[in-house]
């Protein structure tokens, strides 16, 4: 009589009591349901249920997101919202990034793929649920660098070999040796309590930076509809990253330029953002400033303070004249004014007063 199938909840069950007793609690945990990452690429959601089999279903349905990490690898499974995020993040096979962009951004894409579990975050490399061979049932594809690349079966067939090279792993394990880094989800995720804040304290954007701790490096909100930044982003004095793009925001507060520490400021594909505070002159570490296809017209004169500037990001903004500010900034080595309507004659007078800066333009 044949043996029953042993069930991928069985399967991971064994592999992690594996892991654990080899390598310590510290190899196996699972991320919670709500996180949200900070980036949410494009506004527009995707129902991602038609594209996930019955199996895994039930697998997370029995276990949640669980993650396990073995002695050179890792294989997280993403909450709802990590699955979607990451799955805007990722390219289509034999298509073109900017088509597959302007649709994602115009809500008219239709989803093949979704991510469903992933190695690392650096760049979205893991694993994706798409078409199947021929018209089969969702396959499972590897995912490198952003974009699907070969099927690996159905899901059970791909979890017993992935669960099989993770316990393969264990077998010589030593006592002292440690398990790598899962994906990080967690620290790149808002925080669950957020919520929670936002209905006991303050509403809006507020909400959202006042859940993060001030000795913050970085901030990330790429993709979130905040509409404002908020006057308290200036007591974020540790900060050294600040990522605002595609966030709607209207206006930068004055208040920033207290962040003396900050070397990276985006705050591109804001069109409705004309205009920049003189206070931004005294962000006395600031390196790279990306205004790419915003709204300004000018910059305001105080920036010539910014002796560490070396970048700086105009494409696609309605400058008619360059700022005089730029002529007075002889450290200056990048400065991309693509896809303006600037006189060549200004451009030029730009290059022979900055010798030593890259001056880009159509």
């Amino acid at each position: 009589m044949p043996r029953k199938p042993v069930s991928p909840v069985t399967q991971w069950k064994r592999v992690e009591k594996q892991a654990t007793q080899a390598l310590g609690k510290g190899a196996a945990g699972a991320y919670p349901e709500a996180l949200e990452p900070r980036v949410v690429p494009y506004a527009a959601a995707f129902d991602a249920a038609p594209l996930l089999p019955p199996e895994y279903v039930e697998f997370v349905k029995a276990l949640g997101y669980r993650w396990l990490a073995g002695r050179s690898s890792a294989l997280g499974f993403l909450p709802p919202r990590w699955r979607a995020s990451l799955s805007q993040q990722m390219g289509v096979p034999d298509r073109e990034w900017n088509e597959v962009r302007a649709e994602r951004e115009a809500g008219t894409h239709t989803y093949a793929f979704v991510m469903f579990a992933a190695r690392d975050l650096d760049d979205v490399n893991g694993f994706a649920f798409g078409p199947g061979e021929d018209g089969a049932a969702q396959a499972v594809w590897s995912v490198e660098d952003s974009l699907p690349v070969e099927r690996l079966g159905t899901f059970p067939e791909w979890l017993a070999g992935k669960l099989a090279e993770l316990s393969e792993g264990l077998d010589d394990a030593q006592e002292g040796d440690t398990s790598v880094e899962p994906p990080d989800l967690e620290g790149a995720s808002l925080p669950i309590q957020v919520k929670v804040k936002a209905a006991a304290k303050k509403k809006g954007p507020e909400a959202l930076f006042d859940a993060f701790p001030r000795d913050s490096k970085e901030l990330l909100f790429n993709g979130r509809k905040l509409g404002a930044l908020p006057a308290l982003i200036g007591e974020f004095t540790e900060l050294e990253s600040l990522w605002v793009r595609t966030t709607g925001i209207k206006q930068v507060p004055p208040e920033l330029g207290r962040l003396s520490k900050l070397k990276k400021l985006d705050l591109s594909f804001n069109p409705e953002l004309t205009e920049l505070p003189a206070e931004l002159g005294d962000l006395a570490s600031l390196e790279s400033l990306n205004l790419n296809r915003t709204g300004v017209t000018t910059l305001p004169d105080p920036l010539e303070r910014l002796t560490r500037l070396t970048f700086l990001d105009l494409q696609s903004t309605p400058l008619k004249a360059l700022p005089p500010v730029l002529f007075r900034m002889p450290w200056l080595r990048t400065v991309d004014l693509y896809w303006t309507t600037l006189p060549p004659e200004e451009v030029e007078r730009l290059r022979q007063a900055l010798p030593e800066c890259k001056v880009g333009v159509n």
